[in-house]
Parts: structure tokens; C-alpha cells; sequence
């Protein structure tokens, strides 16, 4: 089950966005992050790549927020489902992979990535998440 996963904190350079967002909305996000001074909900990333599958607003908001880390969930399509949410794209896990390695981003909510369960809360502390970055090593290299 999802909730029952290990969150792990990974360096804002490491996550891949497969999708664009809306701005406002990762601004709202940003606002009510600093105004309560804890990350609450993981971003989902694919276990090998580090792409995004769910939390490209909670990715910006992190961005806006200087922040060195973000609290990610790891899963691999073996996990999630993914479906198309707009006509005329390709949604494949490969296409999504490609996507994210190549940086050509889908439009906002493009993909749909269904988890077995709800997402788990983490409720880390904001300036953990700022001082995290020192001493990270390079990215691992990807598959």
C-alpha cells in the first residue's frame, strides 16, 4: 500500500517534472507552506529517473520556496496506474520517462497517476527541507 512507504528527501535538482503547471496554484501552495512552516503531502517520483508522477505544483512551490529538498515518495509503474486526462497525447510510463529525460514537459494535468491508497502525510519542517542540500552527492546516474 502507498501510505505505508518510506519517504525519503531528495535534492530539488534531482526531481524531473513530466508536466507544466499553473502558476497560481504553486503559488498558493508556497503561501500556505510558509504560513504553516511544514511541507505536508510527498511529491511521487519514479523510483529510477526521479520523475515527477504526481506534485508539479508542490515542485514549484519548493522552487519559489528555495528550498535544497523536497519530501518525495518512490514508485514504479508496476505500482500506478497512468491515464491520459486531455485527447490527443500519448500516456504511456515510457512516454512519461521520455518526457522528463528529455525535458519536453506535457501540458498541465495531462496525465492521471492512480495509487493503490491514499498518500501518505509527512509534515516536515521547512527550514529542515532549506538546509538540507549541503553535502548531497551528484545525482545517481539513470537507468
Amino acid at each position: 500500500m502507498v501510505c505505508s512507504q518510506p519517504i525519503q528527501l531528495l535534492p530539488l535538482p534531482w526531481i524531473l517534472p513530466t508536466e507544466q503547471h499553473h502558476g497560481d496554484h504553486a503559488e498558493h501552495l508556497a503561501r500556505d507552506m510558509t504560513e504553516h512552516a511544514v511541507w505536508r503531502v510527498p511529491i511521487v517520483v519514479e523510483r529510477c529517473s526521479y520523475a515527477v508522477m504526481d506534485g508539479h505544483h508542490r515542485l514549484c512551490a519548493a522552487h519559489r520556496l528555495g528550498l535544497a529538498a523536497a519530501p518525495c515518495l518512490l514508485l514504479d509503474y508496476q505500482q500506478v496506474q497512468v491515464q491520459a486526462s486531455r485527447e490527443g497525447y500519448l500516456v504511456t510510463p515510457a512516454e512519461i520517462l521520455r518526457r522528463a529525460l528529455t525535458g519536453d514537459p506535457y501540458p498541465p494535468k495531462t496525465t492521471r497517476h492512480r495509487f493503490d491508497g491514499p498518500l501518505p502525510l509527512c509534515n516536515i519542517s521547512l527550514p529542515v527541507l532549506r538546509a538540507r542540500g549541503a553535502g548531497w552527492a551528484v545525482r545517481p546516474p539513470l537507468p
